[in-house]
């Protein structure tokens, strides 16, 4: 009768196991999306001057160049450009942020390495989560990816008294 009784909670104990380790497994996947999936491609659209009347055709191409982060060339007549961004989720958005040395020099401060799997943080990939942890109130951001209109923007500063605004559609 005994040896009944531990076979049962043995087997309870093994299931119950067996269970946490499948749902912390899911969990880690979710956690570690790779966001670049959802936006590589061509997008093609315009190039407008803040201000100005018309604009020029131009492309976006973006592809990945790490986990989450994705190598945006930008060009069009008279125009070409390329650079890294880091994503973020927000809502029905894919938001873009600078990395290294392009942080800094667009927020005079580094962005802190690694934060999310350092502290085992289950939302570092949240918009929201990274202005709190990475961002001060006034801090500007230049565009990002609408995911419902498969779209494209951002905002390149020539100059104090200068921006180019590209918007394109992902073919």
């Amino acid at each position: 009768m005994k040896t009944m009784k531990t076979m049962k909670y043995l087997g309870l104990a093994s299931i119950t196991m067996i269970l946490v380790f499948a749902v912390s497994c899911k969990k880690d996947n979710e956690e570690t999306r790779d966001l670049t999936v959802n936006v590589v491609g061509t997008y093609k659209g315009t190039l407008a001057e803040d201000n100005q009347p018309g604009s020029i055709e131009a492309t976006a191409d973006v592809t990945k160049a790490d986990f989450n982060i994705v190598h945006i060339s930008c060009y069009g007549p008279g125009f070409d450009t390329t650079f890294l961004m880091e994503l973020y989720e927000n809502g029905d958005s894919m938001m873009v942020c600078n990395t290294g040395a392009d942080f800094k020099m667009q927020y005079g401060h580094d962005q802190m390495e690694e934060h999310h799997s350092m502290m085992g943080d289950s939302n570092w990939q949240d918009w929201g989560h990274h202005m709190g942890e990475e961002h001060d109130g006034g801090d500007e951001h230049f565009g990002g990816f609408d995911m419902d209109n498969r779209s494209f923007g951002y905002r390149f500063v020539i100059s104090s008294d200068s921006t180019l605004q590209f918007n394109g559609l992902k073919q």
